[in-house]
């Protein structure tokens, strides 16, 4: 089972990976993992949790580079800055260089090594939480069986395309996704109430990856409790409790040096998106904070978005077989009548799989944002199913009924799974001819060509954001909202340089097209102090427009901030 699941694994992720155009057309490093990148790399480096890429809101707090971390989370941090140490700087095989990681299009590759590993360790894993927990509660079994089922549940998760998708670049999903299958297999083999310290580290540990830990973690506390005799309950919460935040503590007291608050996270602001005409640009890329709604009117809106996104988040999250997983797992808690460690397991991963819903209907309502409880949902579900079957009687379903309907059960797993795979495949394909991110090749000509006028160290501005800040390896602001906004952008923070790369100009953002179709006339308006514009093309098709900002006139004098922030615009 460990070998079909470990080569299988390989065979997908490769195949993802080619699809995907990884390393060619399709950057290593986007924008998401390019800020985890940036960030480990600095602490590489210096030893400090601090990043060259900040979005315009970051000035308001902070307008000097290097910046301190409000986006990403330490735990994938702190891997990938280990292995950039712990790498060679020069790989040489037979006395032949095979690649230098000193350069940046070589470096970012050591990001892949993590996300793979938990790739293949997720389907390992739910395989052999699979086969231990059919050896315990369902001893007539073989030997056989139990490694076919658990071989199931583990090629299910290989399957999807989602976890493919997640593999093949630097995402914190697949390395939270394995702390939450370990958890709950620890909750399912009646483990973790034995050992609360050692549960609770693992939570710390997976929350280190994730933020949304914090809000998950006391569903697998009180699940551990609950197994435990009345009068250790106590002890178990407080063990777990304390193992939590042992891991955690040292991130938290960075943010409250940092921000002023231990749990402060720029993504909160999130919340706010498609609420009164906001939108995730509106929210970030201006260098104040937003004006936000207060008190009951807050909690209105924020109501109202999460019902509007929910239908819509449900309907996707049950396409398939998934709705009858949902089902399944459902109706075997109610009426098998489970052994309690399975039903209290059963309950946590309906709970776990119900907050995560919540939180993107309050967020952003993309299944992305689901996946880690969907995975425990699934395998749960799959479990449920076959339990449902194993426990109907005699007289409604007959022995070899009940083994045909177990294999469909696999069938149906393995074969949603296959066509899943396919699909996504294909889908990446075609996103990868058409991505909005200039190609690796391009993004090093676009760095030499700005470090041989820019000083080394000088800050831009540019929608490329941590792509450009990781292979210019210079400081990047984000682009501001709207041209008119570049100036309160630099009372913050003088850069002289904006870069602006969309592949055509019917892709820029908003008021930015006009600029990169024609920024000649963009230069003719004073109030955008723009003193030189240039226009290239790429061998990939990007349009790139370099604008060279004039020097910084007089401001208007102020007599303190506004806490307030700005309106929406």
């Amino acid at each position: 089972m460990l070998t079909l699941l470990l080569v299988a694994g390989s065979a997908l992720w490769l195949a993802h990976a080619e699809s995907w155009s990884l390393g060619r057309r399709s950057p290593v490093l986007n924008y998401d993992t390019a800020q985890y990148a940036l960030a480990a790399r600095e602490l590489a480096r210096t030893g400090r949790f601090a990043t060259t890429y900040a979005l315009p809101i970051e000035l308001a707090r902070h307008a000097e580079p290097p910046w301190p971390l409000a986006l990403v989370q330490p735990g994938l941090v702190v891997l990938e800055a280990a292995i950039f140490r712990a790498a060679p700087r020069e790989l040489r095989i037979g006395g032949r260089s095979l690649a230098q990681w000193s350069r940046p299009d070589q470096m970012e590759w050591l990001v892949i090594p993590i996300v793979f590993t938990c790739y293949v360790m997720c389907g390992i894993l739910l395989g052999l939480a699979t086969a231990k927990l059919l050896r315990r509660h369902a001893p007539g079994i073989s030997d056989p069986a139990r490694m076919a089922a658990g071989a199931t549940v583990g090629l299910a998760f290989l399957l999807d395309p989602e976890a493919q998708h997640f593999g093949v670049g630097g995402f914190t999903e697949l390395p939270f996704t394995c702390g939450l299958v370990l958890a709950m297999a620890l909750l399912s083999l009646d483990r973790a109430q034995k050992q609360p310290l050692l549960f609770g580290l693992l939570l710390g540990i997976a929350g280190a990856f994730r933020v949304n830990m914090l809000w998950l973690a006391p569903a697998f506390v009180i699940a551990a409790a609950s197994l435990a005799p009345r009068e250790g309950r106590g002890r178990v919460v407080g063990l777990a409790v304390l193992g939590f935040a042992i891991p955690l503590a040292p991130w938290w007291l960075y943010k409250w040096r940092e921000f002023g608050a231990p749990f402060w996270d720029l993504g909160h602001y999130i919340v706010w998106d498609g609420v009164q005409g906001r939108t995730w640009f509106t929210l970030h890329h201006l260098p104040e904070p937003p004006r936000l709604p207060q008190g009951a009117e807050a909690t209105g809106l924020i109501v109202a978005k999460t019902l509007g996104n929910l239908p819509g988040l449900l309907l996707k999250v049950t396409t398939g077989p998934r709705a009858l997983w949902l089902g399944s797992l459902a109706a075997w808690i109610v009426l098998a009548g489970p052994p309690r460690t399975l039903r209290v397991a059963g309950v946590t991963a309906l709970a776990v799989f119900a907050l995560s819903v919540v939180t993107a209907a309050i967020g952003v309502p993309w299944l992305r944002y689901v996946f880690p409880g969907r995975i425990l949902l699934e395998a749960a579900g799959i479990l449920a199913l076959w339990g449902l079957i194993a426990k109907a009687p005699p007289s409604a379903l007959s022995a070899p009924m009940a083994r045909a309907l177990r294999i469909g059960v696999a069938a149906l797993a393995l074969g949603w799974g296959t066509w899943q795979t396919v699909a996504g495949n294909a889908e990446a394909r075609a996103s990868s001819e058409t991505r909005g991110v200039p190609s690796t090749h391009t993004m090093l000509q676009i760095a030499v060509l700005m470090n041989r006028e820019i000083p080394a160290g000088e800050a831009v501005m540019s929608n490329l954001g941590p792509t450009l800040a990781w292979h210019a390896r210079r400081p990047v602001v984000h682009l501001a909202l709207a041209p008119e906004d570049l100036d309160a952008c630099r009372r913050r923070l003088d850069f002289r340089h904006v870069l602006l790369v969309f592949r055509d100009p019917e892709h820029a953002w908003g008021e930015w097209s006009s600029v990169v179709a024609r920024p000649l006339e963009a230069r003719q308006r004073p109030e955008l102090n723009i003193q030189r514009a240039r226009r290239f093309q790429s061998a990939d098709g990007f349009v790139l427009v370099w604008l060279e900002m004039g020097p910084l006139g007089p401001g208007l004098a102020c007599a303190g901030d506004d806490p307030g922030g700005v309106p929406p615009r």
